[in-house]
């Protein structure tokens, strides 16, 4: 058997594995949403159809807080210690609204707690090119929020 009779069975097989996860696909109404993974397939299914027919025919659904995992943080504000924030994050990922109070031990999503993570107040500095050019860039993100990591032992 020659090199190429190889390579053409082995693409055979591929198509034929192809199709029969084609054929095994559930319908967008029969698919299971009891995960992140399960509401991704059906978010991708629903955009896929939806672009096909042109019309909104099944909305973006939104994961359950309950099923994202979870992270233990003490929260705290480093531009205000004793003010509680309102926290709200509305995205394709999740649906977030809760008032976080500092000092307080709370269980948040770990896409909330990047979130909070990443916000900081701009600092910017004043640079000199090589033609001796200034110009105002910025420097680095004063972290507005302390999130400390609570771990547990098991």
């Amino acid at each position: 058997m020659a090199k190429h009779d190889h390579v053409a069975n082995a693409m055979q097989h591929m198509d034929d594995s192809i199709k029969q996860a084609e054929e095994s696909k559930l319908s967008i109404e029969d698919m299971p949403l009891n995960t992140i993974r399960d509401y991704r397939l059906y978010n991708e299914e629903a955009r896929k159809i939806n672009k096909k027919l042109r019309v909104l025919k099944y909305p973006i659904k939104q994961c359950p807080v309950e099923l994202h995992p979870k992270q233990r943080i003490i929260f705290g504000r480093n531009d205000q210690p004793a003010n509680p924030l309102p926290v709200f994050l509305s995205n394709h990922l999740i649906h977030f609204e809760q008032t976080l109070i500092p000092g307080k031990q709370y269980d948040l999503p770990e896409c909330i707690v990047h979130y909070l993570a990443e916000k900081g107040t701009p600092i910017y500095k004043v640079v000199e090119d090589k033609a001796g050019k200034k110009e105002t860039v910025l420097s680095h993100m004063e972290p507005r929020f302390s999130i400390r990591t609570v771990y547990k032992e098991q």
